[in-house]
């Protein structure tokens, strides 16, 4: 920027460059932080300025940068079988109880065939989609986990003759 004086002149960088009007040199807003740019936001020099783009995981003008919430949105890549958590300008996956894996892959787990399962030792495990169920065996009552022994002489529900005598 030249300015005319009363037989002379003057020298000024423009905006955005330092130096004595004779040598200019770029300023770099960015190095310096004297841009306003967001902190979640990336801030790159341009001569004689800078610009703002909002980082990965977050929308808005650079200046002001909002968290996506990428499980809200559905553009999560979790498992339908884990939970998606928003973290800012991310996510992350865990799959649910019942399954292994990454969040992203998620497996069922055989709780019968790995022995972490509550069933008694009187009832039938039965694997299921993500958990497992208990049943209680033949001669047994109860819910699975607690089976008690069924009397069958005292219920007279026995097939013994009747001129048998019962024993439990």
């Amino acid at each position: 920027m030249c300015t005319n004086d009363p037989g002379s002149f003057a020298c000024a960088c423009d905006p955005g460059f330092s130096g004595d009007g004779f040598v200019c040199e770029d300023v770099d807003e960015c190095d310096i932080g004297s841009d306003d740019c967001a902190s979640d936001a990336t801030c790159t020099n341009t001569p004689g300025s800078y610009t703002c783009a909002c980082n990965p995981g977050f929308s808005g003008d650079g200046e002001t940068c909002d968290d996506i919430n990428e499980c809200a949105a559905q553009t999560d890549n979790c498992s339908d079988d884990a939970t998606c958590t928003n973290t800012p300008g991310g996510f992350s996956c865990a799959c649910n109880d019942g399954y292994d894996g990454n969040g992203v892959n998620c497996t069922d787990v055989d709780e019968c065939q790995e022995d972490v399962d509550n069933c008694s030792v009187h009832a039938v495990c039965t694997n299921t989609d993500g958990s497992f169920t208990c049943e209680c065996n033949d001669g047994y009552d109860g819910d699975g986990v607690t089976c008690a022994d069924v009397d069958e002489c005292a219920e007279a529900s026995d097939d013994c003759d009747t001129n048998a005598q019962c024993t439990n």
